[in-house]
């Protein structure tokens, strides 16, 4: 467990991102991921994904942006990837992405993690991670091999203590069209009410403070 200096400054931490994002309800939604990963990425850009599995990003990002250098990584030694373990990658990346993984592993073990993947990435460069929002009813507890569950605020926390900063949350939820609207616009009075949110998965992107020119951009939340 964090414990003790490391357990009081993840608590001021915490209360820093409440500053931004008071509420769950105060985290904007976003339909897929693509709606996240497309606006960190210009050409030029190199790209690594961490726990990439069947690397399924990299046909949907080849898709929209041939040019595109993509980088894989995952423990899966059964799956073709660039990388089996984050410690012998020797590359530098301007966006490194991970999605539905940062759970499965112990608090310390998410820090140390993410503080490799600052090392690797470009000053100026961007992190996005997904993981199950906690404020769902059941999203968190589909997996039997989940560790560590994160509220956006504790995310937020860890990110900033792995050196992180300029963080934006977000919120993902889809559905069929009408289902979307009805849930957003006229049920998410009684998901305020009962303090239970519908979208499943929470979205935490951050930068390394910048040397030079950036390959992110901004979210445009006012």
């Amino acid at each position: 467990m964090i414990a003790g200096a490391q357990w009081s400054r993840l608590y001021a931490l915490r209360q820093e991102i409440r500053k931004t994002y008071p509420t769950i309800w105060d985290v904007p939604l976003v339909k897929k991921e693509l709606d996240r990963l497309l606006p960190n990425i210009r050409e030029g850009c190199r790209i690594l994904e961490v726990g990439a599995g069947d690397r399924r990003f990299e046909r949907k990002l080849k898709g929209r942006l041939h040019w595109v250098t993509y980088r894989s990584c995952d423990v899966d030694t059964e799956t073709m990837q660039d990388y089996y373990s984050v410690e012998e990658i020797t590359e530098e990346f301007d966006f490194i992405f991970m999605f539905e993984l940062i759970e499965h592993l112990s608090p310390e073990e998410g820090l140390a993690l993410l503080r490799r993947l600052w090392e690797i990435l470009r000053p100026g460069g961007c992190l996005l991670l997904g993981t199950p929002n906690l404020y769902h009813p059941h999203r968190y507890f589909g997996d039997i091999t989940h560790k560590t569950p994160y509220k956006y605020e504790e995310l937020g926390a860890v990110m900033l203590m792995a050196g992180f900063t300029n963080l934006r949350a977000y919120r993902m939820y889809n559905d069929a069209a009408l289902r979307r609207w009805l849930r957003i616009r006229l049920g998410v009075v009684l998901h305020r009410y009962l303090d239970v949110d519908f979208a499943p998965t929470l979205l935490m992107e951050g930068e390394k403070p910048p040397a030079g020119p950036s390959c992110t951009e901004s979210d445009g939340r006012s």
